[in-house]
């Protein structure tokens, strides 16, 4: 060690304002800074109860503002009022839960965030009961893709609160059946995972959203010939309102193909619901209603409507190749793309059977009996995934 003791005079007074054990050279004063992600969740998550469990539903975007790739290793939610581990998932689970902002990539390439880019995690957790966190705390593995070589880190987020308030609780949109509800979480392009981005704000419309198609006791359709949409099942079906309201918009001025494959073709955006009711239920939510029949709807702007009430004809204007369905969801917003979705549940209605997922309906074949837990008569739930349910009598 260097010497306190000098001869110059500089040196001593320098000395006397900077105590001898003070001055040591080489070691450093602050632990080393690693730069790797930002964590964000732009909308809380939300908690419902679907066949007897609640879920967890939110979205977690990670973005890479680093000049080098980013390879996600492992994500871990976190309950951080117990402080205990909700779920986690590794390297071969993380793949079906991402999106990448942007692009279309699959499997193991969804792991990657390349430099400036954004990747969505697209989270729906089920939950043991009494489980359900106040506030959610993430943990992500990574490994930092530096032209030296890979450097693994970790990030931990401040967490983020849970959604307090109920979903609404509201009547069937439709009655009788038996009626598949269709939807798939996790599905790329689906409902949950499709992103809006209008009014200078990223949102999911439909997080929630249902698609309902009306089958016949042998899994069929329709009568007949498919393509023709007067022969679907569900095509005229009576649309309900599920509750209390005031009539916020009303479209009717979309006419429908009567051949489905001419409702294939690409349609703008701001035609996409084609014709529609909104109802304001109040307290910020919002009923959509969406692909109705042209020249069915009963009800006009403004117009105050009592639960169960006709609103319209079920059938398949706007964007909806699929075959006639009423696509229905509750929105924190009147505007059905420039909203985000907010999760319900349903009074009451009975679970007859389920498919396993969107492509075996497609199929036609019938469906499979419910597990256990989510069959017969349900209420204060939503629907299962591809549940095939029917709903009370209307009135």
């Amino acid at each position: 060690m260097r010497s306190c003791r000098t001869s110059t005079s500089l040196l001593l007074t320098f000395i006397s304002l900077v105590p001898c054990a003070q001055v040591t050279l080489g070691s450093p004063s602050h632990p080393p800074l690693v730069q790797s992600v930002d964590i964000h969740i732009p909308s809380a998550p939300a908690a419902v109860t679907i066949a007897g469990r609640q879920h967890l539903a939110y979205e977690l975007h990670v973005t890479n503002f680093r000049l080098f790739d980013v390879v996600l290793k492992r994500l871990e939610i976190i309950d951080a009022g117990r402080d205990s581990r909700v779920a986690q998932f590794g390297e071969a689970e993380l793949p079906v839960l991402l999106g990448r902002v942007g692009a279309r990539v699959e499997g193991a390439e969804r792991l990657t965030i390349p430099a400036g880019g954004r990747t969505i995690a697209f989270l729906w957790l089920p939950l043991p009961e009494g489980q359900m966190p106040a506030k959610v705390q993430h943990r992500i593995e990574l490994d930092l893709v530096r032209p030296s070589g890979p450097e693994r880190t970790v990030v931990t987020d401040a967490g983020y609160a849970v959604r307090n308030e109920q979903p609404i609780v509201l009547d069937p949109p439709l009655s009788g059946g038996p009626w598949v509800a269709l939807y798939d979480p996790l599905l790329m392009g689906g409902h949950r995972t499709a992103v809006y981005t209008l009014d200078g704000r990223a949102r999911i419309p439909a997080r929630f959203a249902i698609d309902w198609v009306k089958l016949a006791d042998d899994a069929t359709r329709a009568r007949g010939d498919a393509n023709d949409i007067r022969n679907w099942h569900g095509y005229g079906a009576e649309v309900l309102a599920v509750a209390d309201g005031v009539v916020f918009e009303a479209i009717d001025d979309m006419p429908e193909d009567t051949e489905l494959s001419k409702a294939a073709q690409p349609i703008p955006l701001e035609n996409a619901s084609g014709n529609y009711v909104a109802l304001d239920l109040g307290n910020g939510r919002y009923a959509f209603y969406e692909h109705l029949k042209h020249g069915s709807i009963k009800v006009k702007r403004g117009d105050r409507v009592k639960r169960g009430q006709v609103l319209g004809l079920l059938g398949n204007s706007g964007s909806s190749s699929s075959g006639p369905h009423l696509h229905f969801h509750i929105g924190d917003a009147g505007a059905e793309l420039a909203a985000e979705g907010l999760p319900y549940i349903f009074r009451s209605f009975e679970v007859l059977g389920v498919y396993d997922a969107i492509d075996t309906f497609m199929t036609g074949e019938r469906w499979k009996p419910a597990p256990s837990t989510g069959a017969g008569k349900r209420s204060m739930e939503l629907p299962a995934a591809n549940a095939v349910v029917v709903f009370p009598p209307s009135g």
